[in-house]
């Protein structure tokens, strides 16, 4: 995978409407970026737990926030955070403003 695909996990359902219906990738609103940011926190920390999970979401998160408006603000402060809680919230107020 080219890293210019990671943070962009609907790159396949992108690829799939392009060979089937030839529609160009749309793009994505960051409400969605963040519901399925949110659901991957999920998902590792249901898998990882707290500790190690948020560790590993930290460069996912990077890769999804990339090339966004003040992203290496919000990633530096994130690289900081240690609870679910703290990372929602911070990513939930990044993503609304």
């Amino acid at each position: 995978m080219q890293e210019a695909h990671c943070g962009k996990p609907y790159i396949f359902e992108d690829i799939i409407n392009y060979l089937r219906d030839g529609k160009e990738p749309r793009k994505r609103e960051n409400k969605e970026i963040l519901n399925i940011i949110l659901e991957h926190i999920n998902l590792e920390l249901e898998e990882k737990g707290e500790y190690t999970g948020i560790r590993e979401m930290r460069k996912h998160i990077a890769w999804y926030t990339k090339g966004m408006a003040n992203s290496s603000v919000v990633r530096d402060y994130i690289n900081r955070i240690e609870k679910k809680e703290e990372l929602v919230k911070a990513l939930t107020e990044y993503f609304n403003q």
